[in-house]
């Protein structure tokens, strides 16, 4: 027996049923697509997940104390190149751009790469901070505290 034999044979009520549930069904698709399109134009119309968060450069830095000298020589030991602008050495407070305050700059970009230095004024018991300043964030990239060397003769 064939649909079209089954579908003849059906009542008014069984045929009633049989389009109730074939509608509902399509319902139940149509509704889910309609949800999956309004999702995706509102995260184009409304740019949700377009925008990301400042990234902050990833280097090193290295602290070398002069006690005598009363110094610490801060070198940018590996990682990105920064543009010197934004790069601020702040010593207890005392804030100093890596630009302004007679740091060593490769090349004619103005940026601090790998091997770069410069020198700042400290005493023991200082905190030393390498901070990026950037345009939309600012950051620590590297930490120190001035501790006084002390010698003892043996």
């Amino acid at each position: 027996m064939g649909v079209r034999e089954s579908w003849n044979e059906l009542g008014t009520g069984g045929k009633i049923l049989v389009g109730l549930a074939v509608g509902v069904v399509l319902l139940a698709v149509l509704l889910v697509v309609l949800v999956v399109l309004a999702a995706v134009l509102a995260s184009f119309v409304l740019g949700v997940g377009s925008e990301t968060a400042p990234e902050t450069p990833t280097a090193s830095f290295d602290f070398d104390y002069d006690q005598s000298a009363g110094q610490v020589q801060i070198q940018h030991a590996a990682g990105e190149s920064i543009p010197a602008s934004e790069i601020a050495i702040i010593v207890d407070g005392q804030r100093v751009f890596w630009a302004d305050g007679g740091g060593a700059v490769s090349g004619d970009d103005g940026r601090v790469i790998a091997g770069d230095s410069i020198t700042v004024d400290v005493q023991p018991g200082d905190d030393v901070q390498v901070v990026y300043e950037g345009p939309d964030t600012s950051s620590t990239l590297a930490a120190h505290e001035i501790h006084e060397v002390t010698v003892t003769a043996s």
